[in-house]
């Protein structure tokens, strides 16, 4: 335990060293779940469709309040467990400094930084040295096409089949190590600049095109050759300090409490709750006054909706231990359900006070003093979150919907662009996001631009997916009458005569506009932003408060 702890915190350093402009640090804590072998790991291991995913030897779990990284020190593979953690290590800092890699790109990235080693007294560090059983693969396997790699996500078969996932996987790292090392390191600034396109919100295949000057079969008949060579560049990098960190390990065994608590937290955050539940209640059981272990629990509970039971775990937790601020957090979000809005509001306060650092405090904070109708709190908390928590795409979307709602454009269409370049367009919100910027550049009467954006949108965004079709008819390819029909419940047809009448609003037609803001106030879900959005319009369009 002690050697992974200090080549973890070794890797961390080099990496800081190499690359010192890469955020490496962040507020939420990382713990390190090590089993002895693949026999204990294996009911931790991941699922997909329902399955135990027996060839994971590790994996990074990211959550709002806690990273998990997990691997079995002894696997049934011929994986090195370093080359399991520093893979996911890796996954964690490209995440906090990148936004939307395309799959081969992150998990080639892991790869090759997962072969790290240190050298000559920890003074001297390898990257990129060959993973053996990917260049096995690769010589004994049909390589995929790069049109068909570039277009895996996390969904796909390649992704996550077996039988699939180790020739994706193989292939990622190869063209990655070939664009970083091969052919005189040629490529390196192409693909700096292939990355920089992607952070730019320029497509991925326009992205690929521009900045390496080729096509796919150009680049595939220059990975082939370097795939057989009998040697592979690395990268050597000398340190004038030692890399070590021993002396500052602190061990200490942990309780059978604490033990059993970060197993069923560990399930919790991978939402299996049942199995969560047994570990966590043997938690609390051996030890009662474990804190961690009861705010765990009030989690589990919250998510079984058992809201009265959650309280009393949460309580429990603040009880034992007063500055834990995910407690404090968590006992507010679980007022602010039961619209207990004045508790809820000081149990996030005192979680911000406690822990000011935590982005997504500040958004639930938002959120309450929203619906206690203190808009100006919400901004100002949620402009207050921004500042510590820049890289959340979440704190932006509320902005763009508060601010939209108080018809202040510009602003508005300024966080909407924010959260599509970090997201991208294919988020599950990006074409809300769209809207809200379209819908700002009109307030702010820049109509052609506003007409321009929703055409470059209407190429970009999901078209299989509600909202789309609402783009259509801003795009005037849909007439009313067909989005209408499209609008297939009352979720739908809420947002649809939300944005109709804020259109109708905008083009000076008040009395089409009145008709569809009144249909959401009176037949609209009044848990929608839109519903808050009709409203105010209606308001405007009244000249009432």
């Amino acid at each position: 335990m002690r050697k992974v702890a200090t080549k973890l915190e070794q890797f961390r350093q080099a990496l800081s060293v190499i690359f010192p402009k890469l955020q490496v640090d962040t507020p939420i804590p990382t713990t390190v779940i090590i089993f002895k072998a693949d026999d204990s790991f294996r009911p931790f291991k991941p699922r997909y469709k329902g399955k135990i995913n027996d060839k994971v030897g590790g994996y990074f779990l990211t959550g709002p309040e806690m990273n998990y990284i997990v691997f079995a020190n002894e696997n049934r593979g011929d994986e090195n467990p370093y080359d399991i953690i520093f893979h996911e290590y890796e996954h964690f800092i490209v995440r906090n400094n990148l936004f939307r890699l395309p799959a081969w790109l992150d998990e080639g990235l892991a790869e090759f930084y997962s072969s790290f080693e240190i050298s000559d007294k920890d003074q001297k560090g390898t990257l990129g040295s060959p993973i053996s059983r990917h260049v096995y693969n690769l010589r004994n396997a049909t390589m995929v096409p790069l049109k068909t790699l570039f277009s895996v996500d996390h969904k796909s078969p390649y992704y996550n089949e077996s039988s699939k996932a180790g020739i994706f996987y193989a292939e990622s790292w190869a063209l990655v190590h070939y664009l970083i090392l091969g052919n005189d390191q040629k490529r390196q600034s192409q693909l700096i600049k292939f990355i920089d396109l992607i952070q730019n919100d320029v497509p991925t295949e326009q992205g690929f095109r521009e900045a390496f000057q080729a096509d796919y079969e150009t680049l595939e008949d220059e990975l082939r050759p370097y795939l057989n060579r009998s040697l592979y560049p690395v990268v050597r990098v000398s340190f004038k300090q030692r890399l070590s960190t021993d002396h500052d390990i602190v061990v200490r065994p942990i309780s059978e409490a604490e033990a059993e608590y970060y197993l069923g937290d560990l399930l919790l955050q991978s939402n299996r709750l049942e199995e969560a539940e047994s570990h966590l209640q043997k938690s609390v059981t051996v030890d009662a006054a474990f804190a961690a272990a009861h705010v765990a629990l009030g989690e589990l509970r919250s998510r079984q909706d058992r809201g009265s039971e959650a309280s009393e775990e949460f309580e429990t937790a603040i009880r034992l231990d007063q500055n834990n601020y995910l407690a404090h957090y968590l006992y507010g979000r679980t007022l602010y359900r039961e619209t207990r809005l004045e508790e809820a509001i000081k149990q996030y306060q005192t979680a911000i006070t406690l822990n000011p650092q935590m982005g997504f405090v500040y958004l639930s904070l938002a959120y309450a003093y929203l619906a206690s109708g203190e808009d100006s709190e919400a901004i100002d908390t949620l402009g207050r979150g921004v500042g510590v928590d820049p890289k959340n795409p979440l704190l932006y979307r509320s902005l763009g919907f508060i601010l939209l709602q108080q018809a202040r454009g510009e602003v508005a269409v300024y966080n909407a662009s924010t959260y599509l370049r970090i997201k991208g367009w294919l988020d599950d919100a990006s074409s809300y996001m769209a809207l809200v910027k379209y819908f700002g550049l009109r307030q702010t009467k820049k109509d052609a631009e506003a007409a321009r954006f929703v055409i470059e949108a209407g190429l970009l965004l999901d078209a299989s997916e509600w909202p789309y079709p609402l783009v259509q008819y801003l795009e005037h390819k849909l007439p009313i009458d067909q989005l209408f029909a499209k609008a297939s419940d009352n979720e739908k047809l809420t947002e649809a005569h939300a944005y109709v009448g804020l259109e109708f609003s905008l083009n000076g037609d008040r009395a089409s506009a009145a008709e569809h803001l009144q249909w959401v106030r009176d037949h609209g879900r009044k848990d929608f932003v839109e519903y808050l959005l009709a409203l105010a319009e209606l308001a405007r369009i009244e000249q009432t408060p």
